[in-house]
């Protein structure tokens, strides 16, 4: 009964050390894999109730600075879906989505000049990734670019304060500048919590804009206003992915310390453990007193 039980505490020990490597190997394994030639294998044809999955919007109708509520929420995104839209000077379009974990979104963007207003610099603008929330400042970026008094005094602000009033891109990466076609893929972990950037005013699932930019904005490294028109090809490629249970985090966070507080623990239960036994395997050891003695008696 005893050895049962040490056998089975060695096992869960074991178990506690090998489980969060598999878990990895897991994860690496079940991951997609990124490859160079992404592509969107989107069907010609977009089904018939696909309006009720995005809604193309653009900066000069985004409300009062910006702020508008999106009571009219797209349903979440898992089809893949094309559009045409077009983006004058001096202004931007962006398709609004709704998009969910469980979902790998790629989207192609391709940008053409109009024929019948050809840009001056070409069919050239930048394409951005962002919440609802940037896109609210994204938004009143844009209704205000004429206020120098305004860009001056958020220059003058810390550089750790100006995030919150500038806009970002989605994760600070998702930002293409200056292209005249683009592919890039997204997945979202979560759908955020009650600490995450929301408008005050959203209701609903969080909303994501996926912008084409044809005037020249706040960012430095940005596309200057085009001098035309130009056509833009959206299309979204939406795959289901591989993820991991929340949990399996917890315990590659929590397998570490568990291991540096239990291993001690039955390392040293084990050792104590060794010189105990059943009474009759008790013996008596004579001292080195007593043996000497009877030595010398002897001699």
């Amino acid at each position: 009964m005893e050895n049962s039980s040490r056998k089975f505490v060695a096992g869960a020990f074991n178990l506690c050390l090998v489980l969060p490597v598999v878990a990895m190997l897991y994860a690496v394994v079940a991951a997609p894999v990124a490859s160079a030639e992404v592509d969107c294998d989107v069907p010609a044809s977009n089904p018939s109730n696909i309006g009720l999955y995005f809604e193309e919007t653009s900066v000069d109708d985004g409300g009062f600075w910006g702020w508008e509520s999106n009571s009219d929420s797209t349903r979440p995104l898992d089809r893949d879906f094309s559009t045409d839209m077009t983006v004058y000077n001096d202004s931007a379009n962006a398709i609004r989505m709704e998009l969910v974990p469980g979902y790998q979104y790629t989207f192609c963007v391709y940008l053409s000049p109009d024929s019948q207003s050809t840009p001056t610099m070409g069919a050239v603008g930048d394409v951005y990734l962002m919440d609802s929330a940037n896109w609210d400042r994204y938004v009143s970026s844009y209704e205000s670019r004429e206020w120098e008094e305004l860009e001056s005094a958020v220059e003058e602000l810390p550089v750790e304060w100006r995030d919150m009033v500038m806009w970002l891109p989605f994760r600070d990466v998702h930002y293409y500048e200056g292209v005249s076609s683009q592919v890039f893929s997204v997945a979202i972990d979560s759908t955020g919590s009650a600490w995450s950037s929301t408008p005050w005013f959203e209701e609903g699932d969080p909303q994501y804009y996926l912008v084409v930019d044809g005037w020249d904005n706040a960012r430095g490294s940005d596309r200057k206003a085009a001098g035309g028109v130009m056509n833009v090809e959206i299309l979204v490629d939406v795959e289901e992915r591989t993820t991991l249970p929340t949990f399996i985090a917890y315990i590659l966070i929590a397998a570490l310390p568990i291991a540096c507080i239990v291993g001690p623990l039955i390392i040293h239960s084990r050792y104590m453990s060794v010189g105990l036994g059943d009474e009759e395997d008790l013996r008596q050891v004579p001292y080195l007193e007593s043996e000497s003695d009877e030595r010398s008696g002897e001699d």
